[in-house]
């Protein structure tokens, strides 16, 4: 019988064939004699030990002890029986025990000529008992590969075995077997576990087929098992919970769709000509369509989303508001702002016309001191000004300008600072809204992540500290010490974090951190893991504020001193960023994704360079 499963440490197939001497093969076994029989005082040199993928080694190297054994004490068929079965010329082939042969050979050889030993004859093909004995000891084979065992454990189940069964003889849990057979299912998850390291278990391996259904969730969790094992089990949960929101959210939109409503991804990325509903009106004052009075209407529309811990949020829309008469409130501010400017005689400007600029950022002279200012600017030629929504408030933002302040004599603040134009604006508010909505996401995934940092914190040990704790613990007291007041005397998502009482009242010495620390039994190692759980709480408690939730400048786009150093601290201890967490000190990694805001100069510089290319090879080409 030849079988993977056969496979050894140290094939043997030249141990087994050096001799010069090799006896012939055993005699027929008689008819009446039934599978499987002992046989006694077979010569170890009469075995084939063929069909291994295993390369020979030198079994005197490779396992000395057992060399010595044999030749000490043979083979006891009472502890160490070699199996064999006879092949198609009777010739008896090894199923189990390659080592024991391979000793027994290389003792032959050399310590004891007359040796033979003992072999349990199977009969001709696979029998479960073969199969049986086969894995049980190549599960106790150092370097058996998780693939392997996969494998092992669905062989058995095709000679019919259930899984209680497979647990019962090997000896082995039950979700042990059902992992190891649903990883030998898939073909992917087995290439995955040749690939990853190879401690990677079985249970942890069968994981992974549960999501070989989307290619993105699949390659994330190879990767974090590969170059992230120890937050495996934080992303595997970050990662069934998107997926769970995932078809929470693909029910409800079937629902909407069955309603009549066309369905947009996300709401801030909306198709041209389309407006939520909170920005439009009926036109005849600012007042947000309702969406009960909306209902009718043939362009009605919907995103939805579902964050961590939340319900669903529905956000209605048009998806052509002036094909169905609806006005967007902006409009009707900017269009009541500007009838009152030509009403007071003042020129309405195209901000985005070149030459125009902002009087906040024009001096009369140079020997001004502060900007003009309307009053002051009202009697020169390029005196305008133009309207820019504030849905906030009733009415629109008036933003005086000056239409060539160079022909004026006026002088530009910080050399020629230009404001934004409006394409830039548009794009910024876009992103704004995409990362305000990842770094909501992001804070839930973060926080899931903290809880995990500090499991069974009390019960660790000096070793177990994050490197170079001490050091981030004081770099706090100064670069995290905004936060820190802000979350003193009460610390309570520190509490939060290490399980413990939450604080009452305003004793500081009532505090359940004070009490702790205070104990006879709290260790130096909990005593650093309290502080650092303090830091890390009064960072998170700046996070619970309202205007740190929805701004974006108070987050990730303008982070503060404070907000810099936990980001590198998080990073510190090995928490994995996400992308628009990264963004805190790395400003520039989404340059690619938005255009605006790589510097004019440079996209300059690229066509000039890329022009200058094109150049040269057409010189090239001519020469």
């Amino acid at each position: 019988m030849t079988t993977n499963l056969a496979e050894r440490d140290t094939a043997v197939d030249d141990v087994a064939t050096s001799s010069t001497d090799v006896p012939e093969a055993i005699e027929t076994v008689p008819e009446q004699r039934q599978y499987p029989y002992l046989e006694l005082d077979v010569d170890p040199r009469t075995l084939r030990a063929e069909g291994n993928s295993r390369v020979v080694g030198d079994i005197r190297e490779k396992n000395p002890e057992l060399v010595d054994s044999v030749a000490k004490h043979g083979l006891d068929p009472m502890v160490s029986i070699v199996n064999v079965a006879p092949g198609l010329d009777g010739v008896l082939e090894v199923q189990v025990g390659f080592h024991r042969t391979a000793a027994a050979v290389a003792v032959k050889e050399v310590e004891n000529p007359d040796l033979t030993i003992p072999v349990m004859v199977h009969a001709p093909g696979t029998t479960r008992d073969l199969l049986i004995a086969q894995i049980i000891e190549n599960l106790h084979r150092l370097g058996y590969t998780q693939s392997e065992e996969a494998s092992a454990y669905e062989q058995l189940a095709l000679t019919g075995l259930d899984d209680d069964a497979i647990s019962h003889v090997l000896s082995k849990p039950v979700e042990r077997i059902k992992a190891g057979r649903a990883v030998a299912a898939s073909p992917r998850t087995i290439q995955a576990a040749n690939e990853l390291l190879p401690e990677t278990d079985l249970l942890v391996l069968a994981q992974l087929k549960e999501f070989e259904d989307n290619e993105e969730d699949y390659l994330t969790l190879v990767r974090y098992l590969r170059d992230n094992p120890g937050n495996f089990d934080w992303k595997l949960a970050q990662v069934r919970e998107d997926r769970r929101q995932r078809a929470l959210r693909a029910e409800e939109e079937q629902r909407l769709i069955d309603l009549g409503y066309a369905i947009v991804a996300k709401s801030w990325d909306r198709p041209e000509g389309s407006a939520l509903l909170e920005d439009l009106c009926t036109g005849e004052d600012q007042t947000p369509l309702d969406p009960v009075d909306h209902t009718s209407c043939p362009g009605r529309g919907a995103a939805v989303r579902l964050l961590y811990g939340r319900e669903l949020e529905i956000t209605e829309l048009c998806m052509d508001y002036e094909k169905y008469g609806h006005h967007t409130r902006a409009s009707v501010q900017i269009a009541t702002a500007e009838t009152q400017l030509r009403a007071d005689g003042i020129t309405i400007a195209d901000p985005d016309a070149e030459g125009v600029a902002n009087l906040w950022n024009l001096f009369a002279d140079g020997q001004a001191e502060q900007s003009l200012t309307p009053e002051e600017h009202a009697g020169c030629p390029g005196h305008a000004a133009y309207a820019e929504d504030d849905l906030e408030e009733t009415a629109a933002d008036i933003v005086y300008v000056c239409t060539d302040p160079d022909a004026h004599g006026h002088v530009r603040r910080g050399g020629g600072q230009v404001e934004p134009d409006r394409a830039y604006k548009a794009a910024e508010a876009k992103r704004a809204a995409k990362n305000n909505e990842a770094w909501r996401k992001a804070k839930q995934e973060r926080r899931a992540w903290l809880v995990k940092l500090f499991t069974a914190w009390s019960r660790r040990k000096p070793a177990d500290l994050p490197k170079r704790v001490h050091h981030w613990l004081a770099l706090a007291e100064v670069l995290a010490s905004d936060f820190l007041s802000d979350a003193a005397p009460k610390h309570s998502y520190a509490c939060q974090l290490l399980k413990i009482a939450e604080p009452k009242g305003t004793s500081r010495a009532e505090n359940p951190l004070v009490k702790r620390l205070r104990q006879k039994n709290c260790t130096e190692t909990q005593a650093v893991l309290i502080r650092l759980a303090q830091v890390i709480g009064a960072c998170e408690e700046h996070w619970d504020r309202a205007y740190t939730d929805k701004s974006a400048d108070s987050s990730w786009r303008s982070p503060s001193e404070d907000t810099k150093f936990y980001f590198e601290l998080l990073e510190a201890l090995e928490f994995p960023l996400s992308s628009v967490e990264r963004l805190v000190n790395n400003p520039e990694l989404d340059q690619a994704e938005w255009p605006h805001l790589v510097p004019a100069s440079e996209t300059t510089d690229d066509a000039t360079g890329a022009q200058d290319d094109d150049a040269s090879g057409t010189e090239a080409e001519a020469a």
